[in-house]
């Protein structure tokens, strides 16, 4: 199933129109269009908007040999709002982040002890920064 397929049965699925799904995204009833029936693939920025609106994911939409709806997930939701809040620079370095600490939590070479240890820094880390912040107003 194309992007755009995808994009026309999960509009529909939420009972949107074109014009609707448009200014959600903050594009024209045209773009939308060019997305449904032409072929054209959004910019992954509009993209990303786009699975925002219809509830699902930009790999559901973007990759045709995924063919289940795949809701976002609480991170995905965190990272679009931090793009909102942010751009994509500040998202990206979070994103980043969060996936390494992950591949470090999931497995790596550190036992559970050390790993205790580390997220205890991290936490301790950023407790000092939320004091730091709160004495000069940031």
């Amino acid at each position: 199933m194309t992007i755009g397929e995808k994009i026309i049965k999960e509009r529909k699925r939420q009972g949107l129109t074109q014009q609707a799904l448009a200014d959600m995204c903050s594009v024209t009833k045209r773009t939308i269009a060019s997305y449904e029936t032409d072929g054209r693939i959004p910019h992954a920025s509009t993209l990303r908007k786009i699975a925002l609106a219809l509830g699902c994911t930009t790999d559901y939409l973007a990759d045709d040999s995924i063919l289940e709806l795949q809701a976002p997930t609480e991170e995905q939701i965190y990272i679009h709002g931090l793009r909102e809040a942010y751009g994509d620079t500040t998202a990206d370095e979070i994103e980043s982040l969060i996936a390494k600490n992950v591949s470090l939590f999931a497995g790596g070479m550190l036992d559970q002890d050390a790993k205790d240890k580390y997220f205890l820094a991290l936490t301790n880390a950023y407790i000092a920064c939320k004091k730091a912040g709160e004495r000069t107003g940031d």
